[in-house]
């Protein structure tokens, strides 16, 4: 009887460390990157005047810039930190935003 439950624990346990070694061996599967706003990402190195707006991570927060790369337009009071996984990878490379409205939507997300 002793035996029987010692093994049963030694095979849970064998089953467990093996289900966590495939899980660690499968290559990661990345989503398709999306803005809060449902809008695909644009990357930094798009042409700017087509794209006229970036949203990215300054300072850990988030921020707004227009023609300067260096300096923010507007920077708000929200810590990128505190925001999801995907989104602070997203700000961190830079969300290029076309226009205004989409601008304004995408902040609204991050803040609320």
């Amino acid at each position: 009887m002793r035996n029987a439950i010692l093994l049963t624990l030694i095979g849970v346990i064998a089953v467990s460390l093996i289900t966590i070694g495939v899980v660690y061996a499968l290559p990661p599967q990345t989503p398709s990157v999306m803005t809060p706003s449902g809008a695909s990402e644009q990357a930094v190195s798009e042409d700017p005047s087509n794209y006229p707006y970036l949203l990215r991570a300054y300072e850990g927060k988030l921020a707004v810039f227009t023609d300067d790369l260096v300096q923010p337009e507007l920077v708000f009071d929200v810590y990128v930190r505190t925001l999801p996984e995907l989104d602070q990878e997203q700000l961190s490379r830079g969300i290029r935003v076309k226009t205004y409205d989409e601008l304004t939507s995408m902040i609204e997300d991050y803040i609320s």
